[in-house]
């Protein structure tokens, strides 16, 4: 057996492309939503901390939501949804790539006819 190259050696770099665009929108999501989480306060105030469980957890909620939804992380929000986006889109360009032309990177193995 003798392995060359694959078919399409020219589609590694855009699909190596992606995959980093795939890091980076995941790592730009995680970050945004790691900040979103760490600011906010999910305890709530000793008043609120003494009521029972049903009021507490209904006054959580409203108030997570509240702050969620504040104009203090639209930012974060926006980055969310952007890094979302392109997530989608290059995992469907990848996706589209591997399917059509299969995968760059994986080495043809040819067979040596028999001496």
């Amino acid at each position: 057996m003798k392995y060359e190259w694959a078919d399409n050696p020219h589609l590694f770099i855009p699909v190596t492309v992606c995959v980093v665009v795939l890091a980076l929108s995941f790592a730009a999501m995680f970050i945004s939503l790691a900040s979103i989480i760490l600011r906010t306060d999910f305890y709530g105030s000793i008043d609120e901390q003494n009521l029972p469980w049903s009021e507490r957890l209904g006054k959580r909620d409203s108030r997570l939501h509240a702050e969620f939804w504040s104009p203090r992380f639209q930012t974060a929000r926006q980055i969310i949804a952007y890094g979302a986006i392109v997530f989608f889109c290059a995992f469907g360009v990848v996706a589209l790539i591997l399917t059509v032309f299969g995968h760059p990177s994986w080495p043809k193995i040819q067979t040596d006819p028999l001496p």
